[in-house]
Order: C-alpha cells, then sequence, then structure tokens
C-alpha cells in the first residue's frame, strides 16, 4: 500500500502574521506495470521526488531494460544513406539527410575540424 505524506514544517525563528509553512511531500515505493513486457516495476521513493522536482507529471510507463531497448532501438544504423561531395575538401561525404542543392554538406573530417576551431 502506498501512502503520500504531506509534513508541515516550520520555517524561520519569527514568522510575520502567522507561521510559515513549507510542504514537503514524502514518497513511498511504488510498484508499476510496464506496458510492453507486462511485468511489474519499483517506482523508487527517490524517483518519484526526482520527477516532482523536474515537473514530470506522468509516472513511468517502462521498466528500465524495456526503456533501454526502446532508446537503442531508436538507432541511427536504421536511417538511409546519402553521398554528397564535401564542400571542403572535394571528398566523399556519407550524411543521414537528403542533400539540399546550394547548401554545404561537410564530411565527417570537416565537420570534426569545423567544431573544433
Amino acid at each position: 500500500m502506498m501512502y503520500n505524506y504531506t509534513v508541515p514544517i516550520k520555517i524561520g525563528m519569527q514568522p510575520l502574521k502567522s507561521n510559515i509553512v513549507r510542504l514537503i511531500k514524502m514518497y513511498e515505493d511504488k510498484t508499476l506495470i510496464c506496458k510492453d513486457c507486462g511485468e511489474e516495476f519499483v517506482f523508487t521513493a527517490g524517483e518519484q521526488e526526482f520527477y516532482a522536482e523536474k515537473g514530470f507529471e506522468n509516472e513511468p510507463q517502462r521498466c528500465k531494460a524495456c526503456r533501454q531497448a526502446r532508446k537503442s532501438n531508436r538507432n541511427r544504423a536504421d536511417r538511409p544513406k546519402f553521398t554528397a561531395v564535401c564542400s571542403k575538401c572535394g571528398g566523399e561525404a556519407v550524411v543521414s539527410f537528403e542533400p539540399t542543392p546550394g547548401r554545404d554538406v561537410l564530411c565527417d573530417a570537416c565537420f570534426k575540424a569545423s567544431k573544433e576551431g
């Protein structure tokens, strides 16, 4: 069973007109079901606090293993490759986007050199 507690804490020694109260939310581990594999996974109190600090409103939908598998499936290796002529060195540039005529395309070496200096 999960409980969320709100605990009032007095801040400062001399409040102005009324007690200044800060609310701290206490979290407890929560068991969720992964929407991909259907297995149970624990959404820890620390993770819940992190989500709250970042302003995330939704709980995670997938377990850690399924999240990692999903990320690895988004690998750029599956994208189609296009070849073009590097506008700096004239060599072959292999890129993952269709080059637009009139726009510069750089090979990997020239691209890295342009980023460094």
